[in-house]
């Protein structure tokens, strides 16, 4: 009996070690895969939500915690602000469905890359993120690829299909993303914008332009750039030629009446008339 007292921790170790080690033999890369993608998901979404919620309240720290879609859902320390409650609550909501993207169909690198990426362009992401201004959204969006350079460094592509299959797999099977409209812009007008900015319906809203991307210019961008650049001629104009002359001649106008004005001359008196003396 004492023996067996004495063995029992080894047995216990064994009974952790063994289904784990069984565990991780007979887990395939696919689901390795899978995992990893649910995991880069939630990590994208915590330090999202954790950056927009350190910026609203200036004394509050997002907690490090909540990494998981399921302890962000219980979070509810938001003092005096059931709007972002509700914001966060459905954010949180919307890119858990993210997780839904990978994992049928293609499952190679590119496609694990291609769903992380689409995360950073989505609609939804733009309107949580615009209360940051531009500067933080920039910093903020180079730290989520960050974070998807680093899950792309632990995909393990031994199972991934030939170039081949995947041309042939391509038009048989649907896009990940095929049903995302109709889920994001129902799920986009549970959104409440802070009370300062003004509510942007789902309809009129236009996501900005990536960062990344060249603006287009039309002609009215080359029309305003020749008004603009006349009038700052015509102001240059003005000051180097109109001003200076204008001046020139208040000068002479106030030297002029500065000068005392000439006397008049007294007219000589007439000879008085000698008609009586004649």
């Amino acid at each position: 009996m004492l023996r067996f007292r004495q063995l029992l921790p080894f047995f216990l170790l064994l009974w952790l070690v063994v289904p784990g080690s069984l565990r991780a033999q007979t887990e395939t890369p696919a689901a390795a895969n899978k995992r990893l993608f649910d995991r880069t998901v939630d990590e994208l979404n915590f330090r999202t939500m954790e950056t927009v919620y350190d910026k609203s309240f200036a004394r509050g720290k997002f907690p490090a915690s909540l990494r998981t879609s399921k302890a962000r859902r219980d979070f509810d320390n938001f003092p005096g602000r059931d709007d972002l409650k509700k914001l966060f609550q459905n954010y949180n909501g919307i890119s858990d469905r993210f997780k839904s993207r990978f994992g049928k169909g293609r499952i190679d690198l590119v496609e694990f890359e291609k769903q992380l990426n689409t995360l950073l362009v989505d609609r939804n992401f733009e309107f949580f993120i615009r209360v940051l201004p531009r500067d933080e959204r920039v910093a903020l969006i180079h730290s989520l690829q960050r974070v998807i350079k680093q899950g792309a460094a632990q995909f393990n592509a031994s199972e991934d299909p030939a170039p081949e299959d995947l041309a042939a797999d391509g038009a048989a099977v649907p896009p990940a993303d095929a049903d995302a409209p109709a889920s994001t812009s129902a799920a986009t007008e549970d959104l409440q914008p802070r009370p300062e900015v003004a509510a942007v319906p789902v309809s009129d809203y236009t996501p900005p332009r990536s960062l990344d991307v060249a603006p287009r210019h039309d002609w009215m961008d080359y029309l305003s750039l020749m008004l603009s650049g006349g009038s700052f001629l015509l102001l240059l104009y003005l000051v180097t030629s109109v001003l200076p002359e204008l001046r020139q001649r208040l000068d002479t106008l106030g030297e002029t009446e500065d000068q005392p004005a000439p006397r008049p001359r007294r007219r000589a008196a007439l000879p008085e008339d000698t008609y009586e003396d004649e």
